[in-house]
């Protein structure tokens, strides 16, 4: 029955008293993750809070650079093997991205905050509950996209930079005793690491650890709000779509209230996924770019632990491999939804019985027409398009960067 009323009957009938609890479940795992590390948006506005905020971010930075600068220096400078190295610049990699995403959403601060509110704007003026389920199965979808890419990360990399190095060969000590080596092994520079003795060796160790946690928590936040954010944007789609598909259903109602409401959805979509696209293009691309160096070092490591006879080795960089693999498919499965969903529009359009619409109304169905033939898309920093022909291209690449690499260091 409220299919076929207004929507300003269907507003009259139904209220989300519930809209921060809806809103709060979508962003729940990207905020647990951000909040700890200082680059959650919905922070105050006071000056204790701008205080903490900056305070919070720099100390973060600067613990990011601890670990990964002293790692870059000691495997492109004191290696003495670096094909037995190459294998750890996929870690590499993977902690530039946790700074670009960081730095991003430092930037973008106030363009993902609008994101955040835009969310939660739409979730209490949703009219209707048939919308509202429409909605939280989006939500329910991209957080089943960010778990399985949660479970495969961590399942990876924990035992990555715990295990591996319990199981590695010894570092053999200039007065000949033995220590075990750093999960990212380093030249700091100022002090020598080898001559540490315990327990500060063991606190380094347990930091790295810690470090290397809280760059991994980074790049799953930000790959959970981006989730969070485009699942959205195709929900809002879909919902303009039902409408326009029951459009028809009951002539004698105010026609023109319907057009109107649905083009206004229409056009929020389509400014979300613009604030999207402005905000997190640059995250788009370093991500397809950073995943696809990942990948080849990763199924390099592979080999290479292959041939060491290595087989937990081989274990651990092949569940890595395959969460950045999940990762990049995700990433473009929800791109190509996104454009999926802003084209059904247009074919909803011109599906229905066009034919019986008052000539006064048809100028608004053409305008939804004429703004659905251009689909909205998410671009790698307007280079690209993020969609599963992307994906394809990232394995391809992928092993041809291995096979370069592969002749080089036979």
């Amino acid at each position: 029955m409220i299919a076929s009323m207004s929507p300003a009957d269907n507003r009259a009938l139904f209220q989300n008293f519930n809209y921060r609890s809806d809103a709060e479940y979508v962003v729940r795992i990207a905020k647990i993750m951000l909040t700890p590390i200082g680059i959650w948006p919905l922070y105050g506005d006071s000056m204790l809070d701008k205080i903490k905020y900056h305070l919070q971010t720099s100390i973060v930075f600067c613990l990011m650079c601890f670990l990964l600068v002293p790692h870059i220096i000691y495997t492109f400078f004191d290696a003495e093997d670096l094909t037995r190295y190459m294998k750890v610049i996929a870690a590499q990699v993977f902690s530039l991205l946790g700074i670009i995403k960081f730095w991003t959403m430092i930037i973008n601060k106030n363009d993902i905050k609008c994101c955040l509110q835009e969310m939660e704007i739409q979730y209490r003026d949703v009219e209707s509950e048939e919308d509202r389920l429409v909605m939280v199965k989006s939500a329910k979808l991209g957080r089943q996209f960010t778990m399985i890419y949660i479970g495969l990360l961590y399942c990876g990399a924990l035992p990555y930079h715990i295990i591996m190095p319990l199981v590695a060969e010894k570092v053999v000590r200039k007065d000949n005793t033995t220590h075990l080596p750093l999960p990212y092994l380093s030249n700091y520079v100022f002090f020598e690491v080898e001559e540490m003795d315990s327990p500060f060796y063991e606190i380094l160790f347990v930091v790295q650890i810690l470090f290397s946690t809280m760059i991994l928590s980074t790049n799953c936040g930000v790959y959970s709000l981006i989730s969070s954010f485009v699942m959205h944007a195709c929900c809002m789609f879909e919902v303009a779509r039902k409408r326009i598909e029951i459009l028809l259903i009951n002539r004698t109602d105010n026609l023109h209230e319907r057009f109107r409401w649905i083009i206004m959805q229409h056009l929020r979509a389509l400014r979300y996924v613009e604030m999207i696209e402005n905000s997190l293009n640059l995250v788009f691309l370093s991500e397809m770019v950073g995943c696809t160096i990942i990948i080849c070092f990763l199924e390099y490591g592979v080999l290479k632990e292959w041939e060491d006879n290595q087989l937990f080795g081989v274990i651990i960089y092949f569940i890595l491999a395959t969460s950045i693999f999940v990762n990049v498919f995700t990433l473009s499965t929800i791109g190509e939804h996104l454009k999926e969903e802003s084209i059904k529009i247009g074919e909803a359009s011109y599906s229905i019985d066009w034919y019986m619409i008052p000539t006064k109304n048809v100028n608004s169905l053409m305008m939804v027409m004429i703004k659905s033939n251009r689909p909205s898309t998410l671009t790698a920093a307007k280079m690209f398009d993020i969609s599963l022909e992307t994906f394809c291209n990232v394995c391809k690449t992928s092993m041809a960067y291995l096979n370069f690499i592969r002749m080089i260091t036979m």
